[in-house]
């Protein structure tokens, strides 16, 4: 099996980062960009670019809105949602809901290939593999695998943390209120609201990473909203 090389890696990505953030905010400035990252997974099989837009939140949530209105092709946790008491069609909640979601944002496809190079680097890499190699352990020893981590995938995601940091000192994506305006994190498919706030703490101004908290705790309360209505109970805001 190949072995990480971390030189190689950071010079491509730093060269394929920049120059999707070029291509996107040329293609989409004007949408308002407000977030910008690396979408991988947990094992760091594969990179991609993520991002998200104003105009493209806004085109998401009329789409969810129709799609759990009467008439919608999600009729049934349409119901399911109002026999709770939820408002699964209320514009305001699905906004606050779909903020953060990656895969739900228009410009998560557009960034599928835009680090090809990178990702061809992870995938030779095959740290999928080593995962189902370790299916051969036994009960104990696999769970002191997983504990251990793979040195090489977490070296990966310092590679993507460092890239970004890089890029952003560089000015890549911007001063004063334009950067402020920008969330920069690591996006997995699977990943807890815990991961994407202390990625988003390493990754930006101390004011941009508290509003992406107080968005995140916005997002999960209103999630509640829309399909248990009334009785969704705020928690204690954990993100902040």
């Amino acid at each position: 099996m190949p072995a990480l090389d971390p030189a190689l890696l950071q010079s491509t990505l730093r060269d394929e980062l920049r120059a999707a953030w070029r291509q996107l905010h040329a293609e989409h400035g004007a949408d308002e960009l407000y977030g910008f990252g690396v979408y991988t997974t947990d094992s760091a099989s594969t990179l991609m670019v993520t991002a998200f837009s104003e105009k493209g939140l806004r085109a998401r949530v009329a789409q969810s809105v129709a799609d759990f209105g009467p008439g919608g092709c999600d009729a049934e946790l349409r119901q399911f949602a109002l026999d709770n008491g939820g408002t699964p069609d209320d514009p305001a909640l699905q906004r606050q809901s779909l903020r953060w979601s990656p895969c739900d944002s228009p410009l998560h496809e557009r960034g599928a290939g835009l680090l090809p190079r990178s990702d061809s680097i992870v995938r030779a890499l095959d740290f999928e593999g080593r995962w189902r190699d370790d299916a051969d352990l036994d009960d104990d020893e696999f769970e002191g695998a997983l504990e251990r981590g793979d040195p090489e995938v977490e070296e990966v995601f310092r590679i993507i943390q460092h890239v970004l940091k890089e890029l952003d000192l560089e000015g890549v994506f911007g001063h004063g209120l334009e950067r402020h305006r920008l969330v920069l994190s690591i996006w997995q498919g699977d990943q807890s609201n815990a991961s994407r706030y202390a990625f988003a703490k390493a990754l930006n101004p101390p004011s941009v990473a508290a509003r992406f908290g107080r968005e995140m705790n916005d997002a999960a309360f209103a999630y509640d909203r829309l399909f248990h209505g009334a009785d969704a109970v705020r928690e204690d805001d954990v993100f902040e």
